[in-house]
């Protein structure tokens, strides 16, 4: 990891971290201001949203040639949350792509379905049937798999299109195979616990669910929504409990947080997930990228930045925008790919006639 210890850079950002790669900030600024046109601006100074893009765009530059592995969460990342991947989203094009120029593709996510992979073939419908459609061979094939409950099963695509299990001790490393089944209900207990205790002072009608390795709360009805703040405060209230206990933090580690419409706590965290894959495919952490959109303290992405380079974005169009940029970089097969990326919203769509209408009215049509 390269060590920032010494530049103006960290000493003004003192909890930024390291970096595996150099960022190319200047190259990036250039490229987001030609769309942007930040550098043109005379009284709104760049937000941090902004800040975050160049930044991410700073880091897919540095992709090419040296990426071996790509990581995505999947809700509010490569789909919409709670929803599946379609076989006419352009971003199963791309992440197909990415298989076929000799990358691995792993989906890395907090829904847990142990022993059931069925439950992820329905989530990734629309790509695993892309494939079949276009008779991916084995070497394609072979470059997918899924981590589900943030670190805790491992599945992997055969040749027939469908996932299947991998066996814990194929891939788990020493540090996860050391966690002891009454240490995990321990802290699921107490994580429990504190769920409804948030939940109860907060006056939240939702439901509880218990799994094997994790825990969480979400509404009773699917058409309610949970403030974020609440949701935020829920997951600090479970995060102190679990880290303050009078016996001490537990035994295993944790992941508490916010998923935006509900709040779960893991056993372990995406950090463990990705350095178990890292391990089982022979790739390090110089050639790992993981994408996702939850990296603050409440986050469940946040630790990935400790075994990967990363890319923060909102919403599966940041994503599809960041691989963009990356297969136009690759080039050849992946450069087609990338001028195959719809600019706007698919014709006759709610979207697009949202927009239409919109546009009529603004021009007084």
């Amino acid at each position: 990891m390269s060590d920032v210890g010494g530049a103006r850079f960290h000493r003004q950002c003192p909890g930024i971290g390291g970096f595996f790669t150099r960022l190319p900030l200047i190259k990036a600024l250039d490229n987001y201001s030609q769309h942007h046109a930040v550098e043109e601006r005379r009284f709104v100074p760049p937000t941090l949203t902004e800040i975050r893009q160049i930044f991410n765009i700073a880091q897919v530059f540095e992709l090419p040639g040296r990426v071996k592995l790509m990581t995505f969460d999947a809700d509010d990342t490569l789909y919409e949350h709670g929803m599946d991947l379609e076989a006419d989203d352009w971003i199963v094009q791309a992440l197909i792509t990415l298989m076929e120029a000799g990358l691995y593709v792993a989906v890395v996510t907090a829904a847990g379905y142990p022993g059931k992979p069925e439950r992820y073939e329905a989530r990734f419908k629309g790509m695993l049937a892309r494939m079949q459609e276009r008779g991916c061979p084995a070497e394609v094939t072979d470059k997918f798999y899924c981590v589900g409950g943030e670190c805790n099963y491992l599945f992997r695509l055969k040749q027939d299109y469908k996932l299947e299990a991998v066996e814990d001790k194929l891939w788990h490393t020493d540090q996860i195979a050391s966690w002891r089944n009454e240490d995990i209900a321990s802290m699921l207990d107490v994580a429990e616990a504190a769920l409804r205790e948030a939940c109860t002072r907060m006056r939240l009608d939702v439901q509880y669910l218990r799994k094997a390795k994790a825990v969480g709360c979400f509404p009773v009805k699917a058409e309610h929504r949970i403030e974020y703040e609440v949701l935020e405060d829920i997951a600090l209230t479970v995060q102190d409990k679990l880290l303050n206990l009078e016996t001490g933090p537990p035994r295993v580690p944790f992941c508490a947080f916010n998923g935006n419409r509900d709040v779960w706590v893991d056993l372990g965290s995406k950090k463990f997930g990705i350095e178990a894959l890292q391990r089982y495919l022979g790739v390090d952490e110089r050639h790992t990228c993981h994408m996702g959109d939850r990296f603050t303290s409440t986050g469940n992405d946040l630790r990935s930045r400790d075994v990967a380079m990363t890319v923060w974005v909102t919403d599966p169009r940041e994503t599809e925008k960041y691989l963009e940029v990356f297969l136009r970089a690759l080039g050849g097969a992946c450069q087609k790919c990338a001028d195959a990326r719809p600019t706007g919203p698919k014709q006759g769509t709610e979207e697009w006639l949202k927009a239409q209408t919109i546009q009529r009215n603004t021009a007084g049509i």
